[in-house]
């Protein structure tokens, strides 16, 4: 599966992405335990989760993103673009169909009897899913809970293509003006306005507004892979990158964007306090992007193949790990425990059947494939 680069093989890209599918992991086995709203939830949460969600989703959905844009640039130089549409379509509206159906009732079916919104069977539910699946742009459907990432990343490879095919060899300008020092962190500047446009735009959950936001990473990953010059300013500035992430995301702790973010993100909509909040979260993110690829690039474990069997799991553990959370979290939330001890046995066995799951569904020759699993693993 490794990542070609002009006479190199990246094998730090395979590595992030699947660190980035673990801490998705994570993320979601946190959910629970957090103040926000989830699909299974704890009666007890925590402030501390809380923050740590906040600081998780602040970058590392952007992350997952770019480093999808990156894998669309290695992607276009072995194929003419109606190649790369079609691996797309494998590798992404294949896995999504099939997950969708046979995944998002389970989550429907848990969540509804959870909330005590349903007492049907698993079945009358089922078909209670199945009744009505239209839903709000830019998803178009309803219900589909952590597979929104696969509907964006669709869109994102077709509204995508003519852009990066516009791109191609003329990265120069960009390049030449990110020699110095901390310069590739200033990309982040024309994102500033875009976002603090687009980003407080009224919708659903998953709306237009994110959809820029996420967009906008997502050409940024092709365009540091585009030009070598981009890349190695990557490299040399993972540590400016890193402080600027720490720093605008603390001078928003200080200030109160963990309180904002609360009530903003179910309701999003622009106010003086969004005017102050949406630079930090754009500077915080890019800086935490540049940080995080940046030590990539350096750290000598991951200039090394992936074994495998964890390149092919990858993508079928993405799909499954979320139904198992919920599977899990629903009996593990209405224990007489505390946090700790709750999430000391969900993180682990949420994990472990993840894993054998994903190993199984990788294993078997034609379902790997429906599950996005490449046939060969020599190239993205």
């Amino acid at each position: 599966m490794g990542a070609e680069g002009q006479g190199e093989r990246l094998w730090f890209l395979d590595w992030l992405r699947v660190l980035a599918v673990l801490g998705v992991f994570v993320f979601h086995t946190l959910r629970p335990f957090d103040d926000g709203d989830w699909h299974v939830k704890n009666a007890k949460t925590s402030e501390g989760i809380s923050i740590g969600i906040a600081f998780l989703g602040l970058w590392g959905l952007a992350f997952f993103f770019m480093i999808s844009g990156c894998a669309a640039w290695l992607a276009l130089r072995w194929r003419a673009a109606p190649q790369f549409l079609r691996e797309r379509s494998l590798r992404l509206l294949v896995p999504f169909v099939v997950a969708y159906v046979l995944l998002s009732p389970l989550q429907y079916f848990i969540e509804e009897h959870h909330k005590g919104r349903s007492t049907a069977s698993f079945f009358g539910d089922v078909q209670t899913f199945f009744s009505d699946l239209g839903g709000d742009a830019p998803l178009w459907l309803r219900d589909t809970y952590h597979l929104w990432f696969l509907v964006y990343l669709i869109q994102f490879a077709v509204l995508g293509l003519p852009l990066f095919l516009l791109l191609r060899g003329k990265t120069d300008w960009i390049a030449r003006r990110c020699r110095r020092r901390g310069s590739i962190l200033l990309l982040a500047v024309p994102l500033v306005p875009v976002h603090l446009l687009l980003l407080a735009a009224p919708g659903p959950e998953h709306g237009w507004g994110e959809f820029v936001f996420f967009f906008d990473f997502f050409v940024v990953g092709y365009l540091v892979m585009s030009d070598e010059r981009l890349l190695a300013a990557v490299r040399r500035d993972a540590v400016p990158g890193l402080l600027l992430g720490a720093g605008a995301f603390l001078l928003g702790v200080v200030t109160g964007i963990i309180e904002f973010l609360d009530g903003w993100w179910p309701d999003p909509g622009y106010s003086w306090a969004y005017l102050w909040y949406s630079p930090l979260i754009t500077l915080a993110v890019w800086g935490w992007l540049v940080a995080i690829l940046g030590l990539g690039l350096r750290a000598p474990a991951l200039q090394r193949p992936l074994p495998p069997t964890l390149a092919r799991a990858a993508m079928p553990y993405f799909i499954v790990h979320q139904p198992v959370i919920l599977a899990i979290a629903y009996f593990v939330v209405t224990w007489d425990a505390g946090i700790g001890p709750k999430y000391a046995v969900l993180l682990p066995a949420a994990f472990a059947v993840s894993a054998l799951l994903a190993w199984l569904l990788s294993s078997v020759p034609g379902v790997s494939q429906l599950f996005g699993v490449k046939k060969t693993l020599n190239r993205i």
